[in-house]
């Protein structure tokens, strides 16, 4: 058996469920080894509502990929979503003791667990520590306390839990799959790492994703995350609209949004008809593109006047120099950069995978990044660096509560064993 440093990304989405598989090739160079991709069907708004039809889009997308690589796949790097999740702050302290004077990785260690040590209201659960930055003494804004003097350390952390309810279904869903679970990630966090910059994510940043059910907003400051939201509004809401608006069949709302979605000045003006079928066995109807932007426009208004308002909310709005990055499906709707840079007031771009060893250009789409993303932090968590830092629960690889936070990083079990086909 060839042991290998392979990873596997598990992005189950409200519309798409993709499968990335990824090699860390010499310690330094991350080689895309296949992505397997298959229709979602049973969630709504990013939480399961059908085991039976997630576990066969997950067994669909993880073939395909098995066929691109090569690889058998046996356990994955899954992405934690959906609007059951809620962040709150945090703040723990740990004075250190009298013959102690310098800060070491087990006072970080203890300090960030204590910032876990709460209790979830009812049907809840902790998902997600994330530290934002530490004190020693009276210094403030220390982002890595390590090997400081002091006798006092201090953190502010966001609390992230979930429903218990939504994490056990997609644990089960994985089950039927036949997948373990090496280790599970915040999908707004995998997002960060596969589509930002390190320099956006120290001078202040906007991750906003828009997928299928939700959009996910993640703030970043000091190279830290500082704030995680999830609106539980996305992609597929605009789909339905159109096909309410316009009357017509979803799969045909959606493939006329994908194909001929427009937010601009000229595409309002646009009567130019589209033919498209209808719901009379298919028969052939008209569709206006002043009509469609009209529908469409009206919705991503909006879902980004509700982004607008959580970033207000947040009290980062105004400390955010690199302003927003859009990114997921349902960013690439054209014009929408021009349209968020005049809701919001910030610079706008548009996020997508970086340039990998195996990763082909027509594939660097925005609806990747997350899987990308999640294969990416795997990758780091078993090179012991990164960004975030979550351990999987209980036995057997299934998904649980956070139990401890290690350097700031993913907790990854001991590395498997694969083999090639």
């Amino acid at each position: 058996m060839a042991r290998r440093n392979i990873i596997v990304g598990l992005d189950v989405g409200t519309t798409k469920t993709a499968v990335v598989i990824s090699e860390l090739y010499r310690e330094s160079q991350v080689h895309l080894l296949g992505i397997g991709t298959s229709p979602s069907r049973g969630l709504k708004q990013g939480q399961v509502v059908d085991i039976v039809d997630t576990s066969e889009a997950i067994q669909t997308a993880a073939a395909a990929a098995e066929h691109a690589s090569g690889i058998r796949l046996d356990r994955v790097c899954v992405g934690i979503a959906g609007g059951h999740l809620i962040s709150h702050s945090q703040k723990a302290e740990l004075r250190l003791r009298a013959n102690e004077r310098q800060i070491s990785d087990r006072h970080v260690d203890r300090v960030v667990r204590a910032t876990a040590n709460i209790q979830p209201p009812e049907g809840r659960e902790i998902v997600a520590v994330i530290p934002k930055s530490y004190s020693v003494d009276d210094l403030s804004g220390v982002s890595n306390p390590r090997g400081l003097s002091g006798r006092r350390l201090s953190v502010d952390a966001h609390v992230v839990t979930g429903a218990v309810n939504a994490m056990t279904n997609l644990e089960n869903s994985l089950k039927m799959a036949r997948l373990g679970v090496e280790v599970s990630v915040l999908q707004p966090l995998a997002s960060a790492q596969a589509c930002l910059t390190k320099e956006q994510r120290q001078d202040g940043v906007a991750l906003i994703d828009i997928g299928g059910g939700t959009t996910d907003i993640a703030v970043f400051m000091n190279d830290h995350c500082w704030h995680i939201s999830v609106l539980p509004l996305g992609g597929q809401i605009v789909t339905s609209d159109i096909s309410r608006g316009l009357r017509l069949p979803m799969t045909v709302a959606e493939e006329l949004k994908v194909k001929h979605g427009r937010i601009d000045s000229r595409a309002t003006q646009d009567r130019n008809p589209v033919t498209v079928p209808g719901f009379d066995r298919g028969a052939p109807t008209n569709v206006r593109m002043s009509d469609l932007t009209e529908v469409i426009e009206a919705r991503m208004v909006e879902i980004l006047q509700h982004v607008k308002r959580e970033l207000v909310h947040s009290g980062y709005q105004q400390l955010l120099p690199a302003g927003a990055v859009l990114t997921g499906g349902g960013s690439q709707l054209s014009g929408l950069p021009e349209m968020a840079m005049e809701v919001l007031g910030m610079p706008i771009t548009l996020g997508r995978p970086p340039a990998l060893w195996g990763l082909e250009e027509n594939i660097r789409r925005p609806e990747f990044c997350t899987g990308i993303g999640l294969s990416l932090a795997g990758l780091e968590a078993r090179s012991g660096a990164g960004l975030f830092s979550h351990e999987p629960r209980g036995v057997n690889g299934s998904i649980d509560t956070v139990k401890r936070w290690v350097k700031g990083m993913l907790t990854p079990r001991p590395e498997p064993e694969w083999e090639a086909e």
